[in-house]
């Protein structure tokens, strides 16, 4: 009888599917956390309306994203070389869609002197940065 050889353990797999739902379910998490107002419900009757509203959700939740990534990114630039490779593999096994550092709920201030100490990104450097994976001294 001919049998198909398993390619991934089911513990495996299993894990692996529960990693991708936590994933998902803090996508929508994250939704709710930015769609704050009217209890998630857009109060809007115009078809229209209703789609200038997630427009404006998905647009600040590819704004933090965007920022999470910039940061996480320059984060591993700036690290030891030594640290790199761990850094990057915790930042593969994580998510960008994380809020909990963002203010949703504030005032937003951004004056010249608001933003004379914020963080600034080198988005050249970022661009040019070569990757070297650190050399193994036992070798």
């Amino acid at each position: 009888m001919f049998s198909v050889p398993t390619l991934v353990e089911p513990q495996d797999l299993r894990k692996r599917i529960d990693d991708q739902l936590d994933k998902l379910e803090s996508t929508h998490s994250f939704a709710r956390a930015v769609f704050y107002g009217q209890n998630g419900q857009i109060p809007y009757a115009g078809k229209e309306e209703q789609q200038l509203a997630d427009a404006c959700k998905r647009l600040v939740q590819n704004v933090i994203v965007c920022w999470n990534c910039l940061y996480l990114n320059q984060y591993l630039l700036q690290a030891p070389a030594t640290e790199r490779q761990a850094l990057a593999d915790a930042i593969a096994a994580s998510s960008p869609v994380s809020w909990q550092h963002i203010n949703l709920h504030g005032e937003f201030d951004f004056s010249d002197e608001a933003l004379k100490d914020s963080l600034r990104f080198d988005v050249e450097a970022l661009f040019a940065f070569q990757w070297e994976p650190p050399t193994d001294p036992l070798v």
